[in-house]
Protein backbone atom coordinates (compact mmCIF):
# COMPACT_ATOMS: atom_id res chain seq x y z
CA UNK A 1 0.00 0.00 0.00
CA UNK A 2 1.37 3.39 -1.02
CA UNK A 3 1.33 6.23 1.45
CA UNK A 4 -0.55 9.27 0.07
CA UNK A 5 1.62 12.32 -0.73
CA UNK A 6 -0.28 14.54 1.72
CA UNK A 7 0.64 12.13 4.54
CA UNK A 8 4.29 12.09 3.46
CA UNK A 9 4.23 15.90 3.21
CA UNK A 10 3.45 16.11 6.93
CA UNK A 11 6.77 14.33 7.65
CA UNK A 12 8.83 16.71 5.50
CA UNK A 13 10.18 19.21 7.98
CA UNK A 14 13.78 19.81 6.94
CA UNK A 15 15.95 19.52 3.89
CA UNK A 16 15.20 16.42 1.85
CA UNK A 17 14.89 15.38 -1.76
CA UNK A 18 11.67 13.97 -3.19
CA UNK A 19 11.10 12.46 -6.60
CA UNK A 20 7.76 13.00 -8.30
CA UNK A 21 6.01 14.30 -11.38
CA UNK A 22 4.52 17.73 -10.83
CA UNK A 23 0.92 17.61 -12.06
CA UNK A 24 1.00 21.34 -12.85
CA UNK A 25 3.84 20.93 -15.37
CA UNK A 26 3.59 19.91 -19.01
CA UNK A 27 1.93 16.47 -19.27
CA UNK A 28 4.91 15.22 -21.31
CA UNK A 29 7.46 16.40 -18.75
CA UNK A 30 9.17 13.60 -16.84
CA UNK A 31 9.25 13.31 -13.04
CA UNK A 32 11.98 15.34 -11.33
CA UNK A 33 13.77 15.49 -8.03
CA UNK A 34 12.69 18.38 -5.81
CA UNK A 35 14.53 19.76 -2.80
CA UNK A 36 12.40 20.68 0.18
CA UNK A 37 13.77 23.65 2.08
CA UNK A 38 12.81 24.30 5.72
CA UNK A 39 10.77 27.44 6.24
CA UNK A 40 9.32 29.25 9.24
CA UNK A 41 5.77 28.12 8.35
CA UNK A 42 5.63 24.45 9.43
CA UNK A 43 2.33 23.95 7.59
CA UNK A 44 3.95 24.63 4.21
CA UNK A 45 6.79 23.40 2.03
CA UNK A 46 9.23 25.25 -0.19
CA UNK A 47 10.34 23.19 -3.19
CA UNK A 48 13.11 23.78 -5.73
CA UNK A 49 13.32 21.61 -8.81
CA UNK A 50 16.45 19.65 -9.72
CA UNK A 51 16.97 19.35 -13.46
CA UNK A 52 19.62 17.93 -15.76
CA UNK A 53 18.67 20.53 -18.38
CA UNK A 54 21.62 22.68 -17.33
CA UNK A 55 22.15 24.35 -20.71
CA UNK A 56 18.44 25.14 -21.17
CA UNK A 57 18.16 26.78 -17.74
CA UNK A 58 21.37 28.74 -18.27
CA UNK A 59 20.15 29.92 -21.69
CA UNK A 60 16.79 30.96 -20.19
CA UNK A 61 18.36 33.07 -17.46
CA UNK A 62 20.94 34.57 -19.84
CA UNK A 63 17.99 35.82 -21.90
CA UNK A 64 15.73 36.92 -19.04
CA UNK A 65 17.90 37.89 -16.06
CA UNK A 66 21.65 37.24 -16.07
CA UNK A 67 21.89 37.96 -12.34
CA UNK A 68 19.73 34.88 -11.72
CA UNK A 69 22.45 32.59 -13.12
CA UNK A 70 24.20 32.70 -9.73
CA UNK A 71 21.14 31.06 -8.12
CA UNK A 72 21.50 27.87 -10.16
CA UNK A 73 23.21 25.44 -7.78
CA UNK A 74 25.25 22.77 -9.55
CA UNK A 75 25.03 19.23 -8.16
CA UNK A 76 26.38 15.88 -9.29
CA UNK A 77 26.83 12.30 -8.15
CA UNK A 78 29.41 13.30 -5.54
CA UNK A 79 26.96 15.63 -3.77
CA UNK A 80 23.79 13.57 -4.41
CA UNK A 81 24.67 9.94 -5.08
CA UNK A 82 21.38 9.05 -6.82
CA UNK A 83 21.91 11.55 -9.67
CA UNK A 84 22.84 10.06 -13.02
CA UNK A 85 24.38 13.23 -14.46
CA UNK A 86 25.34 16.76 -13.56
CA UNK A 87 22.25 18.77 -12.72
CA UNK A 88 21.22 22.08 -11.23
CA UNK A 89 18.88 23.11 -8.46
CA UNK A 90 16.92 26.11 -9.69
CA UNK A 91 16.73 28.34 -6.62
CA UNK A 92 15.14 31.20 -8.58
CA UNK A 93 11.67 29.70 -8.69
CA UNK A 94 10.93 27.97 -5.39
CA UNK A 95 7.40 26.67 -5.14
CA UNK A 96 5.58 27.50 -1.89
CA UNK A 97 2.85 24.94 -1.22
CA UNK A 98 0.70 24.22 1.82
CA UNK A 99 1.24 20.65 3.04
CA UNK A 100 -2.52 19.98 2.85
CA UNK A 101 -2.45 20.92 -0.86
CA UNK A 102 0.70 18.92 -1.66
CA UNK A 103 -1.27 16.05 -3.24
CA UNK A 104 -2.61 18.52 -5.84
CA UNK A 105 0.87 18.98 -7.34
CA UNK A 106 1.88 15.30 -7.22
CA UNK A 107 0.73 13.41 -10.30
CA UNK A 108 -1.01 10.28 -8.95
CA UNK A 109 -0.12 8.29 -12.08
CA UNK A 110 3.58 8.38 -11.20
CA UNK A 111 5.55 7.13 -8.22
CA UNK A 112 6.43 9.45 -5.37
CA UNK A 113 9.43 8.78 -3.18
CA UNK A 114 11.66 10.50 -0.68
CA UNK A 115 15.06 9.98 -2.31
CA UNK A 116 17.16 11.34 0.55
CA UNK A 117 16.87 13.00 3.93
CA UNK A 118 20.66 13.33 4.24
CA UNK A 119 21.68 16.47 2.41
CA UNK A 120 25.29 17.63 2.89
CA UNK A 121 25.55 20.80 5.01
CA UNK A 122 27.56 22.65 2.36
CA UNK A 123 24.81 21.97 -0.20
CA UNK A 124 22.12 23.19 2.24
CA UNK A 125 24.07 26.40 2.72
CA UNK A 126 24.51 26.91 -1.05
CA UNK A 127 20.77 26.40 -1.62
CA UNK A 128 19.74 28.84 1.12
CA UNK A 129 22.27 31.44 -0.06
CA UNK A 130 21.09 31.04 -3.67
CA UNK A 131 17.44 31.57 -2.73
CA UNK A 132 18.27 34.63 -0.63
CA UNK A 133 20.53 36.07 -3.36
CA UNK A 134 18.10 35.43 -6.20
CA UNK A 135 16.87 38.58 -7.95
CA UNK A 136 13.63 36.74 -8.79
CA UNK A 137 12.48 35.22 -5.49
CA UNK A 138 9.93 37.37 -3.70
CA UNK A 139 11.05 38.96 -0.40
CA UNK A 140 8.36 37.20 1.66
CA UNK A 141 9.70 33.81 0.48
CA UNK A 142 13.27 34.82 1.33
CA UNK A 143 12.15 35.78 4.85
CA UNK A 144 10.52 32.36 5.35
CA UNK A 145 13.71 30.38 4.62
CA UNK A 146 15.44 29.12 7.70
CA UNK A 147 18.80 27.48 8.13
CA UNK A 148 18.70 24.59 10.59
Amino acid sequence: MEIPPEVIAKTLSGFCICYFKNATHDPDAPPHYHVTIPISDDSSLLLCIVTSQVENKAWYYKKTNTNALASLVTVNKSSLSFLKKESIIDCNQPLHVHKSKFSKIVDPDHNFKVASRNIPDDLKKRIVNAIIASPIVKPFIKKMVKWS
